[in-house]
């Protein structure tokens, strides 16, 4: 017996600890397959899958599955692995997302279906362990969090081992051995399964497809060339054959394509007088996809590189003087290498993600192509930049931050969360700090029509200036343009004349378009609208008359690359259909990508009206009682508070941690531990009384309008440490929220079953269904509203819950009195 309880407990630790690695996993090849915004649909399908098992449990008979629980937890982790293979197959080779509308409404039910079904069977041995053994459910669902804790840990070293898709691989391959961890009795149909109509034998069927799954990953990771890959990438097909170099972590997906056959020299913003004969070889490097950056071949000659002169991003290096620099994002290089062409002494180039870093210093094959680790005074580092600047006491003379996102709004995706960190006003605030009393801050963005698509960037550098006392920013700043390239200059000094002069000189040589400089007149359109501003307050004023949103963003508001505004919905879907993506690509790709996030909450409320909603609907009663309302309306709001409050520590530790796939990690295994300790300490501290249930009510509200008044202050004080010690405040801020929330579901289940047992399976359908909409409601709220304020509406939905508690302790009590006079 002993044996029997251990071996169970280790199947549900297995088990839920695959199921959190594989919401993981997905995101990161959504991630790379769509665009961030839409990694975050992984928490919804995994909620709508694991709701459905668990609904599929309470609709069962109960008497027999007490009684072949271990058999049904056995048979359904087989079907498990199964299916995370299928979903995997989605994920890699059916395009979620695509340039055509229709299209994208085709294929997404279909990939949510498929990676949904995984979780909906991983929800049934779930359930029917917690529910429906015989063993206490306090271990139960100890060991149930306990696994999907781990499980959150477990993958950030898997993925830094190995890639992806053959993680998951691996994923699929344990859950047939966890299958074998449930005990079940010596009969005949505890021993086989059925396939079709034949029976085989369940351990060697377990033991086999887990051995030949285990053999397809270990092929994957040790081939030359993978053959389970992201064919499509952002709705573009990138074939096996193209690809020279492939690695993932945790961060991304980064993969080199071979040398360009053209010898014209790779430039961002080029002028219209670059010689033609000026050439130079290069090697793409592609990030999570789309974001392509030139690995230059460099043999130590500079002389064969005069035409970074003629690239706008580098307009900087007219400024004299100029002896020590820092780079914002190493990628390829080529901003590093301008750097040392200009004559830089001393230049430090930073990247979080240690792939890029990697390629240039210790693979040869790149870094003897490269070169730029052989340069004197370069230092390459891989790090977080706000974090880096933070603990910086150089002052700089440059810092550049050219053309920095992982694909950003001109092809519809728009949310690129690894980078808005370093589009806010406290970044660039940040960076203001470090230079020296004649530097400058460098920033180059895609803007097809500066007079509109830039003003955001405007807007956010007059914001970090007013926040460092300047009175009049327009003596600090420049703005540069050519072909689809805007850069923008900014000085923690007013622009003295020389500097001026310089910038004219090099713009006139080369024939760039000066659309602001200190001294020249004022630019038309928004960006002299903004120009005019006067205060932090004026910037926001002046944003709200234009027809995207161009005001500052923050650290509580980080989506730079998002201006579609929420409020202006049928504008957004007029310009995503019917917009001229020739005369205005970035704005129509801003629409597309708003639009897509539109669809998805469109899916998503689909799935729970007729999957969810529609078959309960006869599991309460038909004379809608006050009961079934005030039940309806409790767990719905524990549903929308939990994952609203969720999607916002998400997003925002994304930022403060410097990349979502941290943010992902530590909230999910923070919260999962705190909610579960909140969870048994409500079968210890029962909210039994009125008085206790307003009380908790008023505490959950009251400690997440707290954390969202006090967030950006706790960024600020924590930004110059370790990743280690921010991952630690992290986990401080979320464990009494998880606590606090963990007591709601257990309550309003020993409310509801005290009154009517047969309506718990509304009640339990009607809190995954909200928290499925909660996590896409959440993202749309986070943009709209900023995370902080989402935080205070989900804090706000406890608060609301005493207007539920009255009733359904009445309901009891009404309960408890017939049943004694009965």
């Amino acid at each position: 017996m002993q044996k029997n309880k251990l071996s169970f407990y280790m199947g549900v630790f297995l088990i839920s600890a695959m199921v959190m690695a594989l919401q993981i996993m997905q995101s990161r090849i959504f991630s790379v397959t769509s665009w961030y915004h839409l990694s975050f649909l992984v928490i919804s399908i995994a909620m709508f899958g694991l709701t459905l098992g668990a609904l599929k449990i309470y609709r069962s008979d109960e008497d027999k599955l007490r009684k072949n629980y271990s058999l049904i937890a056995r048979k359904h982790s087989i079907a498990f692995g199964f299916f995370i293979i299928i979903g995997l197959l989605a994920q890699l080779y059916i395009p979620m997302v695509s340039d055509d509308i229709i299209k994208t409404l085709t294929y997404l039910p279909i990939v949510a279906l498929a990676t949904s079904a995984a979780y909906y069977h991983a929800g049934i041995v779930i359930t029917v362990c917690l529910t429906r053994s015989p063993y206490p459910i306090g271990k139960v669902y100890g060991a149930d969090l306990l696994g999907a804790g781990m499980g959150c840990l477990f993958v950030l070293l898997l993925m830094e081992t190995i890639d992806t898709p053959s993680g998951i691989v691996f994923l699929s391959a344990l859950s047939f051995i966890a299958a074998l961890s449930f005990p079940a009795p010596d009969t005949e149909e505890a021993q086989t399964i059925k396939l079709g109509n034949t029976n085989l034998n369940l351990k060697k069927t377990a033991f086999t497809l887990s051995f030949i799954i285990f053999l397809i990953g270990f092929a994957n990771v040790t081939m030359p060339r993978p053959f389970l890959y992201t064919i499509y990438v952002k709705s573009h097909v990138v074939p096996q054959k193209y690809i020279d170099y492939e690695e993932w972590n945790s961060i991304s997906r980064v993969m080199i394509l071979g040398e360009s056959p053209e010898t014209k020299p790779f430039l961002w913003g080029a002028s219209p007088v670059l010689p033609k004969e000026y050439g130079a070889l290069h090697k793409e490097l592609s990030i999570d996809g789309d974001a392509a950056t030139p690995i230059t071949r460099f043999d130590g000659d500079f002389s064969k590189h005069k035409y970074l002169e003629y690239d706008l991003t580098n307009i900087a290096y007219s400024f004299p003087d100029i002896k020590k620099a820092a780079i914002i994002g190493v990628g390829g290089g080529r901003d590093l290498l301008s750097a040392k062409y200009f004559g830089v002494g001393e230049v430090w180039a930073m990247d979080v993600n240690p792939v890029q870093i990697k390629v240039l210093t210790k693979i040869p094959k790149y870094s003897n192509y490269a070169n730029l680790d052989k340069l004197p005074g370069v230092h390459l580092i891989n790090r977080e930049a706000r974090s880096w600047f933070r603990q910086n006491r150089i002052k700089l003379d440059l810092i550049q931050m050219s053309l920095i996102d992982t694909w950003a709004s001109t092809g519809a995706g728009a949310f690129a969360l690894s980078e808005n960190g370093l589009y806010t006003v406290e970044a660039w605030s940040i960076f203001l700090h470090d230079l020296s009393d004649k530097g400058v801050f460098t920033v180059s963005r895609w803007s097809s029509n500066t007079r509109s698509e830039f003003a955001r960037t405007l807007s956010v550098a007059m914001g970090a200036l007013f926040k460092q006392g300047v009175e009049n920013p327009i003596d600090h700043i420049a703005i540069i343009h050519t072909g689809l390239i805007s850069t923008l200059l900014m000085t923690k000094s007013p622009f003295t004349k020389g500097q001026i002069e310089a910038v004219k000189k090099t713009a006139n040589d080369k024939q760039f378009e000066i659309v602001m400089l200190p001294g020249e007149k004022t630019p038309q359109g928004p960006l002299g609208e903004i120009s005019k501003a006067k205060s932090f307050e004026d910037l926001y004023t002046i944003a709200a008359k234009q027809y995207f949103d161009v005001s500052p963003s923050t650290d509580m508001k980080p989506f730079f690359f998002n201006q579609a505004r929420l409020s202006k919905p049928l504008d957004i879907i007029k310009m995503a259909l019917f917009g001229n993506p020739t005369k205005d690509p970035i704005a129509k790709g801003l629409s597309k990508a708003m639009l897509n996030l539109f669809i998805i909450i469109a899916f998503s409320a689909l799935m729970v009206i007729f999957v969810i909603i529609y078959p309960l609907r006869k599991t309460i009663s038909k004379d809608g009682s006050t009961f079934i309302w005030a039940g309806t309306m409790y767990f719905t709001l524990i549903g929308l508070g939990f994952m609203l409050i969720e999607i916002s520590y998400l997003q925002a530790l994304g930022v403060f941690l410097g990349h979502p796939i941290y943010g992902l990690s530590i909230v999910l295994f923070s919260l999962i531990l705190s909610a579960g300790l909140g969870s048994l300490l409500s079968d210890k501290m029962p909210l039994n009384t009125l008085t206790k249930q307003i009380i908790w009510s008023l505490a959950t509200c009251a400690y997440g309008i707290m954390i969202a008044t006090m967030m950006n202050d706790i960024f600020s004080r924590f930004a110059e440490v370790e990743l280690a010690t921010r991952a630690m405040v992290s986990i401080a801020m979320i464990f009494p929220a998880g606590i606090l929330m963990g007591f709601g579901f257990p309550t309003g289940l020993i409310l509801t079953e005290k009154v009517d047992s047969k309506a718990t399976s509304w009640f339990w359908g009607i809190n995954g269904a909200a928290g499925i909409l909660g996590s896409t409601i959440g993202i749309a709220l986070n943009i709209g509203i900023g995370i902080d304020n989402t935080l205070i509406v989900g804090s706000i939905c406890y608060a609301l819950l005493i207007l539920c508690f009255p009733f359904l302790s009445k309901a009891g009590a009404d309960r408890a009195m017939a049943k004694v006079k009965s």
